[in-house]
């Protein structure tokens, strides 16, 4: 968030406006329920104004595209019309469009780097945004303009309103309030974080007293705080000073020093700079690389039971991963896909698990418009996928393609058939994961990282996927990838799933 300018709309001079229009983020009871500095809460509100254009807007335009996906219509002329819908968008929430791109840029670097270095806290970190919650949130625009001197209010869906959007302004606010986005845990966990921040800077607890005048040395209660005024030389209240006149006493802590604004009093602040013994809490394990420990057991576990459903392998070309999962899991239980044309089964480890041949992934797996799709999707849980990248290894872009459109596809998929449990697992090397932006592409189509790990290659075969590098730092390894699916709310948007159910159907040749 260290840009300019950030994503709320700051006019030059304007301070109670923008005040105003920050306040639409992040106020009114708020600052009731934690207490935080201006620079913090100005923060954590362009923080909820990037969380409210990915929830309402984005969302919105991620569920239209799905949509001419599942017709397999032309989007080119509405894709062109994007920026300038979203441009208006913002100006009616007091948005700037460029800043909030710069800030989904940064977020996006910054994982791609988390990726390729494999800390040990980014196995378990749920990537599922705080913007989800609540499900219930939603948000529908009631705009205000002033025509000739007087305030007129217009439906946002007004196609017929050919004024200016300039003119225009959301007056549907607060656009976030306190219950939504987990605002009071965020802003209360980011101020215990410059909390410690500022103490770590702080290089020691020392303070210049020589400067200082005593006019009772003598005066010394050990369970009273500090008297500032004693230290300052002007206390004039002596022995009966209900605070004490040691220098070895607490000093209240400095409201300003444990904040973004920070304490210009420096090192003659009569206030403490010490955060405590809380600055032992800071942990730097988990920033340390990923231990190098593999277990089968841990890829194994995220599997259903064999009485709950089963597991759906994709493009398993020659059947390598299949005949080792066979030997882990109830082979019947196993279902497996291939582009390859149908042969006999050769490995006995085989025999039960069922083969689907000459599929092409994923445009005849997950949704074929020439005939019914032959995969049972109801008894389907969980979707594992090795992808194989290597012919098209010098074209990052065509992988991007590949990747993007399974988690389309996959997409239209759950909704349709309300498959909201089903478990994907994508096994690939870490440094491509972070070159394809996969997180980043799955997030499109809602799909949230939930858990990564090292994959057990001696256990469970070899990825032919192989990225080398030459830094040292950069860990390059097989990794496995756990999202979950998390539905967009109908509440906002309607019954979505109705429409690419019916989509689907059309494609199916159903009823």
């Amino acid at each position: 968030m260290d840009l300019q300018p950030l994503p709320i709309l700051h006019p030059f001079g304007e301070e109670p406006l923008f005040t105003q229009y920050a306040c639409r983020y992040f106020g009114g009871d708020c600052n009731n329920i934690v207490k935080i500095g201006r620079k913090e809460m100005i923060l954590i509100g362009n923080l909820n104004a990037y969380q409210f254009w990915q929830r309402v807007f984005k969302d919105k335009h991620r569920l239209e595209h799905l949509k001419g996906l599942s017709t397999f219509s032309e989007m080119k002329a509405a894709s062109s019309l994007l920026p300038k819908i979203e441009e208006e968008w913002c100006l009616f929430h007091n948005l700037i469009q460029s800043s909030l791109h710069q800030v989904s840029d940064m977020y996006e670097d910054i994982l791609n780097s988390l990726h390729q270095f494999r800390p040990r806290f980014l196995g378990k970190c749920d990537g599922l945004p705080t913007y989800y919650d609540p499900y219930e949130f939603g948000h529908v625009c009631f705009l205000q303009y002033q025509p000739d001197g007087d305030t007129v209010a217009v439906a946002a869906d007004d196609e017929h309103n050919e004024l200016s959007c300039e003119t225009k302004k959301c007056c549907a606010v607060p656009f976030v309030s306190s219950v939504h986005f987990q605002t009071i845990n965020v802003a209360q966990n980011f101020s215990a974080i410059v909390k410690e921040v500022r103490a770590q800077l702080t290089q020691d607890g020392t303070r210049n007293l020589g400067s200082y005048t005593y006019n009772d040395v003598s005066h010394v209660n050990e369970n009273a705080p500090s008297c500032v005024y004693f230290l300052d030389g002007s206390c004039n209240k002596g022995s009966e000073c209900r605070f004490s006149h040691s220098l070895d006493a607490k000093r209240p802590a400095c409201n300003f020093f444990f904040s973004l604004q920070g304490c210009r009093n420096g090192e003659s602040c009569h206030f403490s700079h010490d955060l405590g013994s809380s600055i032992s809490s800071v942990n730097p394990i988990p920033c340390l690389p990923e231990d190098d420990d593999v277990n089968a057991a841990t890829f194994l576990q995220l599997f259903p039971a064999s009485s709950d459903g089963c597991i759906l392998l994709l493009d398993d070309t020659d059947m390598h991963f299949s005949s080792i999962l066979a030997r882990h899991y109830d082979p019947s239980k196993i279902i497996c896909t291939t582009c390859t044309s149908g042969s006999s089964i050769v490995d006995p480890s085989l025999r039960d698990v069922r083969v689907l041949w000459g599929l092409s992934h994923p445009y005849q797996t997950i949704i074929s418009k020439a005939a019914k799709n032959p995969i049972p999707w109801s008894e389907i849980k969980c979707i594992l996928w090795f992808p194989n990248l290597n012919s098209d290894a010098e074209n990052l872009e065509k992988q991007k393609l590949h990747i993007q459109n399974f988690f389309e596809y996959l997409s239209i998929r759950i909704i349709a058939d309300s498959l909201y449990e089903l478990r994907v697992i994508i096994t690939m090397n870490n440094i491509r994961f972070s070159l394809l932006q996969v997180e980043k592409l799955g997030r499109e189509s809602f799909f949230f990282l939930r858990e990564s790990f090292p994959f057990d290659e001696a256990s469970l075969g070899e990825l032919q996927d192989t990225t080398t590098t030459r830094k040292p730092v950069l860990a390059s390894k097989a990794i496995s990838y756990v999202f979950d699916f998390q539905p967009p709310t109908d509440i906002q948007f309607d019954d979505y799933a109705a429409a690419l159910r019916k989509c689907l159907n059309d494609i199916n040749g159903c009823t």
